[in-house]
């Protein structure tokens, strides 16, 4: 297709709903002590409220991604940013925990709705020489989000009082309204996605939809690396603070600060990513990213002083949201265009169960020796996802089949 500014406008549109699913589902994190206050809960009934979107989001994905794969990605699109809307609407309005699971659930919800929609609109809109920057500015939106709702919250208690947490939520709610409305009624002049229909499970071949089409031998060397890697990923985001603070006697304001300067750091990385990726492939952009971040856990765990800490948890956030472009087009390359829906959500199952395994592994570890011993985990789960990408996607990392090649 010719690529005038109308898909530009639309991936513009597509990431700043991206920013505003990462801020509504992340603020909760921020507000666990206050949680814990108002609602004169214990820190283990806390813990499980900011579980249960993880819980609802790996329960929907297959679901979800076999929705993808069938109806039309605007009004899924839609559907998501409703219910995105729907969860900040009930949290503002909360007076228990139960209110509080019920509208988390919601936005988790429509979190795992809208990523491989959003992704399937991205990569029919642009051509494959152009996807991997696309999805790059995708992926700045996405952490832009995940760094303004923690802030956004916080300064709207710090001028307003601890109780004025809940509009952290509702001032989300008229945006995602709009969003959804501009997404439904944009005019998109897609290509045609080989094999989707709204109502038949069956591609062009006539053969029914099976797990099996999607499971290649080379995915399957993909998810397992994405998932040893994602275990990695979050060992470290939990425990990264706790490091900094009790292990090297970092003050928690400059680490908590840090951990924030992580995310942001997304806004530069993630198209720089992309763009690596476009021009020299997307197992090379990864190998890059894995290789360098396997560096900085090093100099984190071996640095003598505050000096060199500092730019290499920056370094290392840079690099970790460098990948994220390469990763999520190595699903479209990958998988069939009929099927991406679905390759997208067992990718998204993927990453979300290793992860979750991650902190309670690690906490482990923590008690059994100490916080420092998380990142020979980490560096160890880092070079064998980077062995896997060499040996099993750097030499047979091809389209699944031709057609996904050209689509």
């Amino acid at each position: 297709m010719s690529e005038g500014r109308l898909p530009w406008i639309y991936l513009a549109i597509i990431a700043m709903a991206n920013a505003l699913i990462h801020s509504s589902l992340n603020i909760c994190f921020a507000l666990v002590p206050v949680f814990q206050s108002e609602f004169n809960v214990t820190i283990g009934v806390v813990g499980l409220i900011v579980t249960a979107p993880l819980i609802v989001k790996i329960l929907a994905s297959l679901p979800v991604g076999m929705l993808t794969d069938r109806y039309d990605l605007r009004k899924l699109v839609t559907f998501s940013l409703l219910f995105i809307a729907a969860g900040g609407l009930i949290v503002s309005q909360s007076h228990s925990p139960l209110q509080l699971v019920a509208g988390f659930s919601a936005i988790s919800l429509g979190q795992a709705v809208f990523h491989p929609a959003a992704y399937g609109i991205i990569i029919t809109l642009f051509s494959r020489e152009r996807r991997n920057l696309a999805l790059g500015l995708n992926g700045t939106g996405a952490t832009l989000g995940t760094a303004i709702g923690p802030i956004s919250v916080g300064l709207i208690m710090y001028f307003l009082g601890q109780s004025s947490w809940r509009l952290g939520y509702l001032i989300w709610v008229i945006p995602a309204f709009a969003f959804s409305i501009l997404i439904l009624f944009a005019k998109m002049r897609e290509q045609t996605v080989p094999g989707r229909t709204e109502t038949t499970t069956r591609d062009k071949t006539g053969r029914r939809w099976s797990l099996r089409s999607i499971l290649t031998p080379t995915y399957i060397a993909f998810l397992v690396l994405i998932g040893i890697r994602s275990f990695g990923v979050q060992s470290i985001t939990t425990y990264l603070t706790t490091y900094l603070k009790d292990a090297r006697q970092m003050p928690v304001d400059l680490a908590s600060i840090l951990f924030g300067a992580m995310s942001l750091t997304g806004t530069i990385a993630a198209p720089i990513g992309g763009y690596l990726a476009d021009r020299r492939g997307e197992e090379y952009a990864l190998s890059i990213a894995y290789l360098s971040e396997t560096a900085m856990l090093v100099g984190l765990a071996l640095s003598p002083s505050l000096a060199f800490l500092v730019p290499l948890t920056v370094l290392y956030g840079f690099m970790d949201n460098a990948s994220l472009a390469p990763s999520s087009a190595l699903v479209a390359k990958l998988s069939l265009p009929s099927r991406r829906g679905t390759a997208y959500a067992v990718y998204s199952l993927s990453s979300n169960l290793a992860g979750s395994l991650a902190p309670f592994v690690c906490a482990y570890i923590v008690q059994q020796w100490s916080v420092w011993f998380v990142f020979p985990v980490a560096i160890s789960t880092y070079l064998l996802a980077f062995t896997i990408l060499y040996l099993k996607l750097g030499r047979q990392g091809q389209p699944a089949v031709s057609s996904a090649a050209s689509a």
